[in-house]
């Protein structure tokens, strides 16, 4: 397919970086939020998916509204809860965000992180466990169907979040490396299904536009505009299927953890069950026939 999000081997864009991965080194405008108005916390996010017992519907649009206040200290909020998600008790400030690269950060918050430690959230023993990642793909998964229709297109918030998981999956910490890879299958899962819908809503655009023929050029001008606008959200949710797949699951589908390497599977599997059209493919398939191989997720998936 023409607009498939996996680039061949020779594809240029394997070279150069997602021009939309790296955060812009400009400030932006900072929109100062009512002080009075409470905001919801990396805190408040992070006992909801630990607990269970919030609907998490509510809580993302708590933060949605935090986010519509002030994009940067949405941003830093779910940031920090991705942070408190990996078992790390650093926190990432305003001043880090607005001076630093993600690798800074992310150099910063590996000096803070307890070593010693080999508990974090992702394999803690027992049913906190199955709580704690059944809540934080919840989360995810409704964040990206609660963006779907336009903080998705933004240009911030998703790329921001991909550049960021993308420097933690390549960490040496394990959590790190485990808990960021997992969030950003997630998130691939999701702009997967999300470009589905867009697929089937631009075919459906270009029918009707075709079926108009006949009419003047200014009564056809409205499905005109629709069809671009669709055209232009896909090929955006193509560059970021292609930043999460060339930037995270060619990188971790072979990680020594087994976890990672099943969870890589596991969604490639969704990608292709979901979007055949652009996943089922020499490109693709080749990562499940390597992975026939590896007899610790063969045994353990039975």
């Amino acid at each position: 397919s023409s607009s498939s999000p996996i680039p061949s081997l020779s594809d240029s864009s394997l070279q150069q970086p997602s021009r939309r991965t790296s955060r812009q080194a400009s400030p932006r405008p900072v929109t100062r939020t009512n002080e009075g108005n409470r905001c919801i916390s990396a805190e408040n996010i992070y006992d909801a998916v630990r607990s269970g017992k919030s609907a998490m519907v509510t809580v993302v649009d708590e933060w949605l509204d935090s986010y519509k206040q002030s994009r940067e200290a949405g941003l830093l909020v779910l940031i920090n809860f991705i942070v408190q998600s990996c078992g790390c008790k650093g926190m990432v400030s305003r001043e880090m965000l607005d001076s630093m690269q993600h690798a800074e950060i992310i150099g910063m918050l590996t000096k803070e992180f307890n070593e010693d430690s080999v508990n974090y959230p992702l394999c803690t023993p027992g049913p906190e466990l199955k709580h704690f990642k059944a809540g934080l793909l919840e989360f995810v998964r409704v964040l990206v169907r609660s963006c779907r229709n336009s903080l998705i297109y933004d240009e911030y918030l998703f790329s921001s979040l991909l550049a960021l998981l993308t420097g933690l999956s390549d960490s040496q910490v394990r959590a790190f490396r485990h808990t960021s890879t997992l969030i950003a299958m997630k998130l691939m899962t999701g702009l997967v299904e999300v470009a589905v819908l867009v697929s089937v809503q631009l075919q459906t655009t270009q029918r009707q536009y075709d079926m108009e023929n006949g009419k003047e050029a200014r009564d056809r001008a409205p499905g005109r505009l629709e069809e671009l606008q669709l055209q232009e959200n896909r090929e955006e949710l193509s560059s970021m299927m292609n930043v999460t797949f060339r930037g995270v699951f060619v990188h971790r589908f072979r990680d020594r953890l087994p976890e990672i390497r099943a969870t890589c599977i596991e969604e490639l599997g969704m990608w292709l069950k979901t979007n055949p059209e652009d996943f089922l493919n020499d490109g693709c398939l080749k990562y499940l026939g390597w992975t026939l191989h590896d007899k610790v997720i063969v045994r353990t998936r039975r």
